[in-house]
C-alpha cells in the first residue's frame, strides 16, 4: 500500500515535469504571448474541475464508509441483545457466527459478496432455537434473531455501494489537465519551475491515489474493520462471566 502511494505521487510529479519539458521549450512559451486574463480563467477552471471531482469522490466514498461502519455496529448491538436473551445452549452458536464474520466474511465482503459458511452459521442458530419448546424466552430469542438477520442484510448491501463510474476517468482527465495547463500556457522549463510543478504533480498524484483506494467500504487503506464484532465477543465474555 505504501509502495502504491509513493508510485502515484512520483508518477504525478514525473508527468508534470515531462509535460513541462515537452511544452516549455516552444517559442510561444518563451515569448509569453498569451492573454493573462484568459490564462487566469482557464487555469482556475481546470483546477476547480479537478478539485470538484476529487472532493465529490472523496466525500461520497467517506460517506459510504461511515454508513457501512454504522451498519456493522447496528448488527453488533442486535447480536449483543440476542446473546443476552439466549440460553446457554444457544450462546456458543452465536459466538461461532460472530467469529465467522470476523475471520471469514470480512474477507469475502471485500470482493462484494457474503460468505456462505457464515450464512450457515447464522442459520444454525435459528434452527437450534426453533427446535426448543415454544416459550416466552424462545419467542424472544427468535425476535432477536430476526433483528440480526435484518441488520446483517443491510450490512451485506453495503458491499455493492459504488459511486458513478464515469467520475473516475473524469478525475484522471482533470488531474492531467491541471498538470498540462501551465506548460501549455507558457511556463518555461527551468529547475525552479520544474520543482514547483513537480510538487503540484505530487499533490495531484496523492489525491488520485486516495480516491482510487476508497472505492469500496471494505478495501483500501481506509476501510471498515470488524471492530464492532470483536467488541461483541468481549461483551459476550462479560455476559457469560456474569
Amino acid at each position: 500500500m505504501i509502495l502504491g502511494f509513493i508510485s502515484f505521487v512520483l508518477l504525478g510529479a514525473v508527468i508534470a515535469v515531462l509535460v513541462l519539458v515537452a511544452f516549455g521549450r516552444t517559442p510561444r512559451s518563451r515569448e509569453g504571448t498569451f492573454s493573462g486574463g484568459a490564462l487566469g480563467f482557464l487555469g482556475s477552471a481546470s483546477l476547480s474541475s479537478f478539485v470538484l471531482v476529487a472532493a465529490f469522490l472523496i466525500a461520497g466514498s467517506w460517506s459510504n464508509i461511515n454508513t457501512a461502519k454504522g451498519h456493522t455496529f447496528d448488527e453488533a448491538r442486535a447480536l449483543n441483545a440476542a446473546y443476552t436473551d439466549a440460553d446457554t445452549t444457544t450462546r456458543p452458536l452465536l459466538r461461532d457466527y460472530v467469529t465467522s464474520v470476523i475471520h471469514g466474511e470480512f474477507a469475502t465482503m471485500a470482493h462484494g459478496r457474503a460468505d456462505n459458511a457464515t450464512w450457515h452459521d447464522l442459520d444454525l442458530v435459528r434452527e437450534h432455537v426453533e427446535k426448543e419448546p415454544v416459550t416466552t424466552a424462545s419467542t424472544q430469542e427468535l425476535s432477536d434473531l430476526d433483528e440480526v438477520y435484518t441488520t446483517r442484510q443491510i450490512r451485506l448491501a453495503d458491499t455493492s455501494d459504488t459511486l458513478p463510474g464515469p467520475l473516475y476517468p473524469a478525475l484522471i482527465g482533470t488531474g492531467l489537465l491541471v498538470l498540462l495547463y501551465a506548460p501549455i500556457a507558457g511556463l518555461t522549463f527551468s529547475l525552479r519551475e520544474a520543482v514547483a510543478l513537480g510538487l503540484v504533480g505530487a499533490v495531484v498524484g496523492f489525491a488520485v491515489f486516495m480516491v482510487l483506494h476508497m472505492t469500496h467500504p471494505y478495501t483500501g487503506p481506509v476501510h471498515v474493520t470488524p471492530i464492532a464484532y470483536t467488541q461483541s465477543l468481549t461483551r459476550f465474555a462479560q455476559l457469560s462471566d456474569g
